[in-house]
């Protein structure tokens, strides 16, 4: 017998920050470590998105409501995407590199970005201006299946150079992070980027035998999304990995 399959199965996630290099010497409380994690778990959502998106891909017919719900499911996993290396390429990198004095530190990170730009170009490109009566979902999982190698590779590579941050001054480290995540997270819609966050969580997931505390949602405000905002869209948060309380969804077989 077959073990079920999950939406978000398919790429792996990543499951440790990778810290048995780290001198003994480094304190446990270190802000890098903490960050590393927070990484992890954002990045853990992107993956679990994109998984859903390749293994729900073939099974959406065209011309339908459900089309175009799973469009727009993919419309928000582009913007988060583009707007999280933004993020880093415009803020967070530089200044990292500027409180460690070293110009190129974080250059491996900004170069994970151009591989695979193009194949993500593409992919936004499909589901901004493809119509649901257009829809092909061979095509889609065509497209993502051209990127997704890089990006899962980036995406797991970029971990460890957080963690090699415990060099730095652990508060100087922490104002950074703080100010990159007001602007990864002040523009957010409660009606998009909200559920959606929500809808590729995963509170059973152990990162190095830890449950994770991303995205750090109230209880109440989580409840109000649920209950009011992710309405708007329902249809396109039915395609997420898990539900809007963060418990994995069985991947429905024909």
């Amino acid at each position: 017998m077959h073990s079920p399959r999950y939406v978000d199965d398919h790429y792996p996630l990543i499951t440790t920050i990778r810290t048995e290099n780290i001198p003994s010497s480094v304190s446990k409380d270190h802000s890098a470590f903490w960050c590393a994690r927070q990484m992890a778990q954002i990045h853990n959502t992107i993956i679990r998105a994109l998984n859903a998106s390749w293994n729900h891909s073939i099974s959406v017919k065209p011309d339908t409501q459900e089309a175009a719900d799973f469009l727009l499911f993919n419309q928000q996993l582009f913007h988060t995407l583009d707007h999280h290396h933004h993020v880093e390429d415009d803020y967070m990198f530089p200044a990292f590199e500027k409180l460690l004095g070293q110009p190129c530190a974080m250059e491996e990170n900004t170069k994970g970005h151009e591989s695979f730009a193009e194949g993500l170009a593409i992919f936004r490109k499909y589901v901004s201006v493809t119509k649901s009566s257009e829809f092909n979902g061979v095509t889609l999982r065509h497209i993502i299946e051209a990127f997704a190698p890089n990006l899962i590779q980036h995406l797991h590579d970029e971990i460890p150079t957080l963690v090699n941050l415990h060099v730095l001054d652990s508060k100087e480290l922490m104002k950074i992070w703080k100010h990159a995540e007001h602007m990864a997270t002040k523009d957010n819609s409660l009606y998009t980027d909200a559920p959606w966050t929500l809808g590729c969580q995963d509170k059973s997931f152990l990162i190095d035998g830890q449950k994770g505390d991303f995205p750090g949602v109230p209880w109440v405000a989580e409840a109000l999304i649920r209950n009011w905002h992710a309405k708007k869209h329902a249809g396109a948060w039915s395609f997420c990995p898990s539900d809007l309380s963060g418990r994995r969804r069985l991947l429905q077989v024909a």
